[in-house]
């Protein structure tokens, strides 16, 4: 018998398998899953085999001890998800053995600043800044201000430069306008919202939308649309 066949019969059976724990015992996925699915309560037999995998040492800690568990932690700090998700739904508190972890991940380093630590995040900001659209949330949601760092790649998206314009700096993003002048819609809006003024680097590409050109035209009697 194996460790999978050992864990079907005690879910066939909907009863725990003594006899069959040894060799459930040796497998981290089964462990678990038996500890879930037939005790619903702790199989310290299969900890150790639980605790050298990554997945069932988070899944153990919440799904069945329902608290923190100091023996999975090695295994839980090898990655950046799990890592986060254990300071989020375990520990609910930061998890100082997964930021090295965690800082080297975009998503992660900012949903860690953002739903744990509800403060930023310095170690994981390399990381962000490597990402447009985590820069301008980690700025908006996390600093409430400027995320200098990360404006380069901000700049590389006209959706989140215009956004980061409008809610962050409340400003023109110089840096970020080449972008934003790709974008007919994103081009009217910073004209718009944000300068409150023509926005001639956006004008080619407005001039494109009947709608917006219209609209733009109205807001700017005196466009420079002859140029093109």
């Amino acid at each position: 018998m194996t460790a999978k066949e050992a864990y079907e019969y005690a879910l066939k059976i909907k009863a725990p398998f003594p006899e069959g724990e040894a060799l459930i015992a040796t497998d981290a996925a089964y462990s678990y899953c038996y500890a879930r699915d037939v005790l619903q309560a702790p199989f310290p037999l299969g900890e150790p085999a639980i605790a050298n995998n990554t997945f069932d040492s988070y899944h153990y800690a919440l799904n069945v001890l329902q608290a923190p568990w100091p023996e999975g932690e090695p295994a839980i700090v090898k990655d950046a998800e799990f890592s986060y998700c254990y300071a989020r739904e375990v520990l609910y508190t930061s998890f100082p053995e997964g930021e090295a972890e965690i800082s080297k991940d975009a998503e992660f380093s900012y949903l860690y600043a953002l739903y744990v630590l509800k403060e930023p995040f310095p170690l994981g900001e390399a990381a962000i800044a490597t990402n447009a659209k985590y820069s301008y949330c980690y700025a908006e949601d996390v600093l409430k201000g400027r995320f200098r760092l990360g404006e380069p790649k901000i700049a590389t998206s006209g959706h989140y430069s215009y956004h980061y314009a409008l809610i962050v700096l409340k400003a023109p993003f110089k840096l970020g306008e080449p972008k934003i002048a790709e974008s007919s819609d994103d081009s009217y809006l910073y004209a718009k919202e944000v300068l409150n003024a023509p926005f001639p680097l956006g004008e080619k590409a407005i001039v494109k939308d009947k709608n917006l050109h219209q609209r733009y035209m109205k807001l700017f009697p005196k466009p420079s649309f002859f140029k093109y």
